[in-house]
Protein backbone atom coordinates (compact mmCIF):
# COMPACT_ATOMS: atom_id res chain seq x y z
CA UNK A 1 0.00 0.00 0.00
CA UNK A 2 1.36 3.50 -0.88
CA UNK A 3 1.72 6.45 0.95
CA UNK A 4 0.04 9.22 0.07
CA UNK A 5 1.48 13.08 1.26
CA UNK A 6 -0.62 16.19 0.39
CA UNK A 7 1.34 19.50 -0.31
CA UNK A 8 -0.08 23.08 -1.00
CA UNK A 9 2.26 25.44 -1.79
CA UNK A 10 0.89 28.79 -2.46
CA UNK A 11 -2.20 28.34 -4.86
CA UNK A 12 -0.54 25.09 -6.28
CA UNK A 13 -0.82 21.84 -4.73
CA UNK A 14 0.20 18.16 -5.34
CA UNK A 15 0.48 14.78 -3.41
CA UNK A 16 3.40 12.83 -3.63
CA UNK A 17 3.24 8.75 -3.50
CA UNK A 18 5.73 6.25 -1.76
CA UNK A 19 4.86 3.48 -3.51
CA UNK A 20 7.25 1.29 -1.40
CA UNK A 21 6.29 2.40 1.98
CA UNK A 22 3.80 0.89 4.17
CA UNK A 23 3.30 4.07 6.71
CA UNK A 24 4.70 7.61 7.39
CA UNK A 25 7.28 6.09 10.42
CA UNK A 26 9.46 4.91 6.87
CA UNK A 27 9.54 8.20 5.06
CA UNK A 28 12.23 10.86 6.76
CA UNK A 29 11.01 14.45 6.73
CA UNK A 30 14.29 15.01 4.72
CA UNK A 31 12.67 13.05 2.02
CA UNK A 32 9.40 14.67 1.34
CA UNK A 33 12.05 18.06 1.54
CA UNK A 34 13.97 16.56 -1.22
CA UNK A 35 10.35 15.96 -3.14
CA UNK A 36 9.60 19.12 -2.76
CA UNK A 37 12.58 20.82 -4.13
CA UNK A 38 12.34 18.27 -7.30
CA UNK A 39 8.85 19.23 -7.50
CA UNK A 40 8.49 23.00 -7.00
CA UNK A 41 12.72 24.14 -7.80
CA UNK A 42 12.47 26.25 -4.31
CA UNK A 43 16.06 25.41 -3.03
CA UNK A 44 16.28 22.67 -0.30
CA UNK A 45 17.64 25.30 2.39
CA UNK A 46 14.83 27.56 1.58
CA UNK A 47 11.41 25.50 1.86
CA UNK A 48 9.45 25.43 5.15
CA UNK A 49 7.26 22.69 5.60
CA UNK A 50 4.29 23.60 8.04
CA UNK A 51 1.46 20.92 9.31
CA UNK A 52 -1.26 22.32 11.78
CA UNK A 53 0.28 25.54 12.44
CA UNK A 54 4.32 24.00 13.25
CA UNK A 55 7.06 23.66 11.97
CA UNK A 56 8.39 20.24 10.68
CA UNK A 57 11.98 21.05 11.50
CA UNK A 58 14.21 17.34 12.00
CA UNK A 59 14.98 16.32 8.42
CA UNK A 60 16.11 12.79 10.40
CA UNK A 61 12.52 12.60 12.20
CA UNK A 62 10.15 10.24 10.35
CA UNK A 63 6.92 11.86 9.04
CA UNK A 64 4.76 9.80 11.67
CA UNK A 65 5.98 12.30 15.05
CA UNK A 66 4.37 15.25 13.00
CA UNK A 67 0.46 13.73 13.55
CA UNK A 68 -0.57 13.75 10.12
CA UNK A 69 -3.70 12.91 9.95
CA UNK A 70 -4.86 10.78 6.97
CA UNK A 71 -5.78 13.17 3.71
CA UNK A 72 -3.85 16.28 6.15
CA UNK A 73 -2.41 18.93 3.58
CA UNK A 74 1.27 20.18 4.35
CA UNK A 75 1.50 23.46 3.80
CA UNK A 76 5.01 24.31 2.11
CA UNK A 77 6.84 28.10 1.99
CA UNK A 78 9.59 29.19 -0.24
CA UNK A 79 10.19 31.11 -2.98
CA UNK A 80 11.63 30.12 -6.53
CA UNK A 81 14.59 32.25 -7.51
CA UNK A 82 15.34 33.27 -10.64
CA UNK A 83 18.78 32.50 -12.61
CA UNK A 84 19.52 36.81 -12.65
CA UNK A 85 18.98 36.29 -8.63
CA UNK A 86 21.20 33.28 -8.26
CA UNK A 87 23.65 34.95 -10.38
CA UNK A 88 23.44 38.99 -8.86
CA UNK A 89 23.85 37.39 -5.04
CA UNK A 90 26.33 34.58 -5.08
CA UNK A 91 28.79 33.66 -4.77
CA UNK A 92 28.78 30.94 -7.73
CA UNK A 93 25.77 30.63 -8.60
CA UNK A 94 24.62 28.10 -6.34
CA UNK A 95 20.81 28.16 -5.36
CA UNK A 96 21.58 26.95 -2.12
CA UNK A 97 22.99 29.62 -0.89
CA UNK A 98 21.22 32.24 -2.25
CA UNK A 99 18.31 30.22 -0.33
CA UNK A 100 20.34 31.24 2.94
CA UNK A 101 21.11 34.71 2.04
CA UNK A 102 17.22 35.04 2.02
CA UNK A 103 16.94 33.15 4.97
CA UNK A 104 19.28 35.52 6.55
CA UNK A 105 18.32 38.97 5.16
CA UNK A 106 14.70 38.26 5.99
CA UNK A 107 15.39 37.47 9.79
CA UNK A 108 17.70 40.31 9.44
CA UNK A 109 15.06 42.63 7.93
CA UNK A 110 12.22 41.85 10.44
CA UNK A 111 15.26 42.23 13.38
CA UNK A 112 16.12 46.12 11.73
CA UNK A 113 12.50 46.87 11.50
CA UNK A 114 12.05 45.76 15.40
CA UNK A 115 15.48 47.79 16.34
CA UNK A 116 13.80 50.97 14.02
CA UNK A 117 10.56 50.86 16.10
CA UNK A 118 10.81 49.91 19.61
CA UNK A 119 14.96 50.25 20.55
CA UNK A 120 14.57 54.49 20.44
CA UNK A 121 11.57 53.69 22.23
CA UNK A 122 12.63 51.54 24.95
CA UNK A 123 15.70 54.38 25.29
CA UNK A 124 13.40 57.14 25.79
CA UNK A 125 11.62 55.50 28.38
CA UNK A 126 14.80 54.48 30.42
CA UNK A 127 16.03 57.96 30.26
CA UNK A 128 12.76 59.21 31.97
CA UNK A 129 12.39 56.84 34.48
CA UNK A 130 16.13 57.40 35.62
CA UNK A 131 15.12 61.30 35.11
CA UNK A 132 12.02 60.51 37.46
CA UNK A 133 13.82 58.42 39.88
CA UNK A 134 17.28 60.51 40.64
CA UNK A 135 19.56 58.92 43.08
CA UNK A 136 18.22 59.41 46.23
CA UNK A 137 20.45 61.08 49.26
CA UNK A 138 22.38 59.51 51.38
CA UNK A 139 22.30 60.02 54.82
CA UNK A 140 24.73 59.45 57.67
CA UNK A 141 23.70 55.77 59.59
CA UNK A 142 21.83 56.33 62.93
CA UNK A 143 21.36 54.02 65.86
CA UNK A 144 17.43 53.56 64.79
CA UNK A 145 18.01 53.04 60.88
CA UNK A 146 16.79 49.84 59.71
CA UNK A 147 19.21 47.05 58.61
CA UNK A 148 18.72 46.82 54.55
CA UNK A 149 17.14 43.54 53.42
CA UNK A 150 20.24 41.73 52.13
CA UNK A 151 17.93 38.94 50.64
CA UNK A 152 16.03 41.63 48.29
CA UNK A 153 15.70 40.12 45.01
CA UNK A 154 17.36 41.29 41.89
CA UNK A 155 15.24 39.64 38.82
CA UNK A 156 15.23 41.65 35.93
CA UNK A 157 11.32 42.07 36.31
CA UNK A 158 11.25 42.69 40.02
CA UNK A 159 10.30 46.67 40.77
CA UNK A 160 11.89 49.49 43.12
CA UNK A 161 10.74 49.21 46.75
CA UNK A 162 8.49 51.97 47.50
CA UNK A 163 9.46 55.38 48.88
CA UNK A 164 8.81 54.04 52.02
CA UNK A 165 10.59 50.37 51.84
CA UNK A 166 9.67 47.01 51.79
CA UNK A 167 9.81 44.50 49.54
CA UNK A 168 10.08 45.19 45.98
CA UNK A 169 6.11 45.02 44.42
CA UNK A 170 4.99 42.25 42.38
CA UNK A 171 5.95 42.50 38.58
CA UNK A 172 1.51 42.41 38.14
CA UNK A 173 1.50 45.23 40.12
CA UNK A 174 4.58 47.19 38.61
CA UNK A 175 3.93 51.16 37.95
CA UNK A 176 3.08 52.17 34.36
CA UNK A 177 6.01 53.42 33.41
CA UNK A 178 8.23 50.39 35.49
CA UNK A 179 5.80 48.01 33.64
CA UNK A 180 6.83 49.95 29.97
CA UNK A 181 10.16 49.19 30.66
CA UNK A 182 9.60 45.35 31.90
CA UNK A 183 7.87 44.98 28.65
CA UNK A 184 9.90 46.71 26.07
CA UNK A 185 13.21 44.92 27.64
CA UNK A 186 11.22 41.64 27.36
CA UNK A 187 10.15 41.95 23.85
CA UNK A 188 13.55 43.46 22.39
CA UNK A 189 15.38 40.37 24.24
CA UNK A 190 13.69 38.02 22.80
CA UNK A 191 13.32 39.25 19.44
CA UNK A 192 17.03 39.88 18.92
CA UNK A 193 17.90 36.25 20.76
CA UNK A 194 15.32 34.98 18.14
CA UNK A 195 17.68 35.99 15.53
CA UNK A 196 20.88 35.28 16.58
CA UNK A 197 19.91 31.70 16.89
CA UNK A 198 18.15 31.83 13.28
CA UNK A 199 21.97 32.58 11.60
CA UNK A 200 23.64 30.09 14.35
CA UNK A 201 21.46 26.96 13.46
CA UNK A 202 22.56 28.18 9.39
CA UNK A 203 24.76 26.23 7.98
CA UNK A 204 27.17 27.69 5.22
CA UNK A 205 29.67 25.79 2.97
CA UNK A 206 33.17 26.83 3.04
CA UNK A 207 32.73 28.16 -0.54
CA UNK A 208 29.59 30.05 -0.13
CA UNK A 209 31.65 33.45 0.76
CA UNK A 210 28.25 35.51 0.28
CA UNK A 211 26.28 34.03 2.54
CA UNK A 212 29.02 33.67 5.13
CA UNK A 213 29.71 37.83 5.10
CA UNK A 214 25.76 38.18 5.07
CA UNK A 215 25.64 35.82 8.09
CA UNK A 216 28.69 37.13 9.99
CA UNK A 217 27.20 40.97 9.29
CA UNK A 218 23.66 40.02 10.42
CA UNK A 219 25.33 38.27 13.76
CA UNK A 220 27.23 41.60 14.44
CA UNK A 221 24.88 44.11 14.14
CA UNK A 222 22.12 41.85 15.71
CA UNK A 223 24.48 41.85 18.35
CA UNK A 224 25.46 45.69 18.87
CA UNK A 225 21.68 46.12 19.00
CA UNK A 226 21.44 42.84 21.93
CA UNK A 227 24.33 44.80 23.66
CA UNK A 228 22.12 48.48 23.57
CA UNK A 229 19.51 46.70 24.89
CA UNK A 230 21.17 45.14 28.41
CA UNK A 231 22.97 48.64 29.06
CA UNK A 232 19.62 50.43 29.11
CA UNK A 233 18.61 47.40 31.39
CA UNK A 234 21.63 47.76 33.59
CA UNK A 235 20.96 51.73 33.76
CA UNK A 236 17.18 50.48 34.95
CA UNK A 237 18.36 48.17 37.81
CA UNK A 238 21.01 50.46 39.13
CA UNK A 239 18.63 52.88 39.74
CA UNK A 240 15.93 50.13 41.36
CA UNK A 241 19.13 49.41 43.78
CA UNK A 242 19.49 52.47 44.31
CA UNK A 243 15.61 53.31 45.35
CA UNK A 244 16.05 50.19 47.80
CA UNK A 245 18.66 51.60 49.79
Amino acid sequence: MAVKINIKWSREKTAFEFKDRQSLSEIRLGELRQCCHEWSRVPISGITLIYAGAMMKDDNAPLSCFGIKPNGIINMMGTRPTKTDIQTLTTNGDPEEYALIVKIQTTMDKARQLASDLLPKFQAAVQDYLRAHPPPTISPPSSTSASPDSNLSEDQGALPTTATGGRPEDPSRMSAARKQLFELHVGLSESFMQALLVFDGIECKSNHEVARATRREAVKETQAWMDQVDDLQAQVKACDRAMRR
